[in-house]
């Protein structure tokens, strides 16, 4: 086993312990609703990511990035280059911070950028959703950190919707933020879903 396996075998006993004993264990939809609860001072054109899945200093750390959008009927939803982020301990079950966003991500095209919302036939088709998506989280995120060994069915199919949501709702100009701060789970999303 090499190091970052050793680390994920780590961080998954710790995650299964703290799930299994509830000393802080914490769903996405949680971490979601306490991050946008601080999130609320924010000018209401706004936006913000799905959330971004890293590793860091043995802790599964989660943030969202907060950028600013504006609506025209010519040209759909511009939006800006993330402004704050949003900063969660998965792991410990805390929300650490809400601060400006400064930090230069290579390959990235310059503004204005383009990202116009799914559509959806009903607005309250929109919370379902989202139910889902985080549902989809609370199953990957410990499995990700097993690593590969034994992925189940169930996974791979939780893997298979999650590209597609993710497909769906990441802004697309902001995918170089997404690949800094959660490329490992993605790709690894997206080798199981491809298994």
């Amino acid at each position: 086993m090499d190091k970052r396996g050793f680390l994920y075998a780590k961080l998954f006993l710790l995650f299964l312990c703290i799930n299994t004993t509830g000393v802080s264990a914490m769903s996405m939809k949680e971490a979601v609703q306490q991050i946008g609860q601080h999130a609320n001072m924010m000018p209401i054109e706004r936006g913000i990511t799905l959330p971004m899945v890293k590793i860091e200093n043995n802790r599964v750390i989660v943030r969202r990035l907060i950028y600013f959008t504006r609506t025209t009927p010519e040209h759909g939803t511009a939006i800006t280059e993330p402004q704050y982020v949003a900063i969660y301990d998965l792991t410990g079950a805390a929300f650490v911070t809400i601060k400006r966003f400064e930090l230069d991500v290579p390959n990235l095209r310059p503004p204005p950028w383009i990202h116009n919302r799914p559509a959806f036939d009903k607005p309250e088709d929109i919370i379902p959703e989202f139910e889902r998506i985080w549902t989809l989280y609370d199953l990957l995120i410990p499995a990700f950190l097993k690593g590969d060994a034994g992925i189940s069915t169930e996974i791979r199919q939780a893997a298979k919707k999650y590209v597609h949501y993710f497909d769906r709702h990441a802004e697309k100009p902001l995918l170089p933020f997404y690949e800094v701060f959660g490329g490992d789970f993605l790709r690894w999303v997206g080798r199981v879903a491809n298994s």
